[in-house]
């Protein structure tokens, strides 16, 4: 649960972003949602065609993906958003927020987390702070967002020291 949040904290300001273009924020959230679902059910899928039980390499590879992943949100910077955006457009951006919830569930799934509730978690979340920076676009906040994709990152990097030590 603490990997799905901390992947969706990019897609609060993904969604803030949105928010400040269009009213249909709710389309985008659920776009989000199933491009994550899809994404992660697919990792989900191809570790358990690969996976050996307690095998090493896959939990090093799997730490090693969330280090990675954490630095990559640690410093890349927010992008912005076209001022009017198409279907194909929702599709791609939902695609491009939910790949960070695939390449974490990959991770997971790496380290031996191979149950199928984990997708779920992963949809829900990016939907719910999706929702959430959609609906504090027009506030006084906006001067506090600028930073989260540091926040992020930081406790991906966290998690996968934590795993490599185990």
């Amino acid at each position: 649960i603490l990997t799905a949040f901390a992947v969706s904290i990019d897609s609060m300001v993904a969604g803030f972003a949105v928010g400040l273009k269009t009213k249909k924020t709710w389309f985008f959230a659920f776009v989000v949602a199933v491009a994550t679902l899809l994404l992660c059910l697919l990792t989900t899928l191809l570790t358990t065609l690969i996976q050996q039980k307690h095998n090493l390499v896959f939990n090093f590879a799997g730490s090693l993906f969330l280090v990675i992943t954490g630095i990559a949100n640690f410093v890349k910077k927010q992008e912005n958003t076209p001022d009017k955006l198409c279907f194909k457009q929702y599709v791609a951006l939902g695609f491009a927020v939910g790949l960070d919830a695939g390449i974490a569930n990959l991770s997971l799934c790496l380290l031996g987390y191979l149950q199928l509730w984990i997708p779920f978690v992963f949809a829900f979340m990016h939907f719910a702070t999706v929702s959430f920076g959609a609906k504090i676009a027009n506030t006084k906040l906006t001067k506090n967002i600028k930073h989260t994709n540091k926040i992020s990152g930081i406790i991906l990097i966290c998690l996968g020291i934590f795993k490599l030590l185990q």
